[in-house]
This record gives structure tokens, sequence and C-alpha cells, in this order.
């Protein structure tokens, strides 16, 4: 994670953005007096944040996909081919 003023950032914008998108990193701008920052990340970072929040979002379907992942960790997992 890297940090930024928005002075920073407004004086090196592509060099930063360039920089996020290589790393797959984030940015937090931070702005003075206590006022609320910012955070800057790529368009596929945002969209697996959301996806994830997605899929989260019910008790339910958080439930099953942690079951799922501890099946894959214990390796009880079948691989099938999918119909076309």
């Amino acid at each position: 994670m890297k940090t930024a003023t928005v002075t920073e950032f407004r004086s090196k914008a592509k060099e930063y953005l360039d920089q996020i998108e290589q790393d797959n990193d984030i940015l937090i701008l931070s702005r003075p007096k206590n006022r609320s920052g910012f955070v800057v990340l790529s368009m596929s970072d945002y969209e697996s944040l959301k996806e994830t929040a997605h899929l989260l979002s019910t008790p339910a379907n958080a439930i099953r996909l942690m079951k799922g992942i501890k099946q894959a960790q214990d390796g009880k997992v079948r691989i099938r081919k999918l119909a076309v």
C-alpha cells in the first residue's frame, strides 16, 4: 500500500496510476486538517472487491463458500468437464 498527499498525486498522477496498475496495489491519498482521504485502485481490483462483497453478502452464501474452500483445502474436490 502506497500513500501520498493529494498535492503529490496531482503533480505525478500518471506515474502513480501506472505504478498502481503495474503492482496491483492501492494508493491512499491523505488530506490536511483531518479531512477524509481517498483510495485509488485499479478497475480490476475494484470489480474484484465488489464481487467478493456480493458473494459474501448473505450468511447462507458465505457459509457455503467457506465450506467449499475447506473442502478444496482438504483435497475433497472432484474435477468435472463443463457441458457446452
